[in-house]
């Protein structure tokens, strides 16, 4: 039923949780696993000199490559195939869905930390954005102090 999953990630704990489902469902299918980290960056940024930004950036760079590497580790030790462990910069819900479009992929994983809204669960907004403009199927996994 599905070929190919993402999982982005942040690299904390709540994100490790969706990798987990991600790595299930994969399995399950048969899928290849894609994951993907996004620096976000915004306009400020980009008005920085190119050392500024290596400064600024290069930290971020180095914990998306962490970030992304573990959920190699991870599905490697559950079998699951890793085709693609990226680190981008930009918006991350535009990066994410832009990346669904460009990698052919046809479900999206990702973690969500419900909070107490006054009548119902919120969900982060960039796991929002996804949900609602995402061209596939975003399985979204409740995690954090209310699940």
């Amino acid at each position: 039923m599905y070929n190919s999953v993402l999982v982005p990630t942040d690299g904390s704990d709540d994100s490790l949780i969706a990798v987990e489902h991600a790595i299930d469902v994969a399995d399950q299918y048969d899928a290849t696993l894609h994951t993907q980290y996004v620096i976000e960056t915004t306009q400020a940024t980009e008005v920085l000199d190119e050392s500024e930004q290596a400064e600024l950036l290069g930290p971020l760079e180095e914990a998306g490559e962490q970030a992304v590497e573990e959920v190699v580790e991870k599905a490697s030790a559950a079998g699951v195939t890793c085709d693609a462990a990226v680190v981008e910069q930009g918006t991350p819900a535009d990066r994410i869905l832009d990346y669904v479009t460009r990698n052919d992929i046809e479900m999206v994983v990702m973690a969500t930390r419900g909070r107490t809204g006054e009548s119902r669960e919120l969900m982060g907004s960039v796991t929002e954005t996804v949900v609602r403009s995402s061209p596939v199927p975003v399985l979204t996994v409740n995690v954090g102090e209310s699940a």
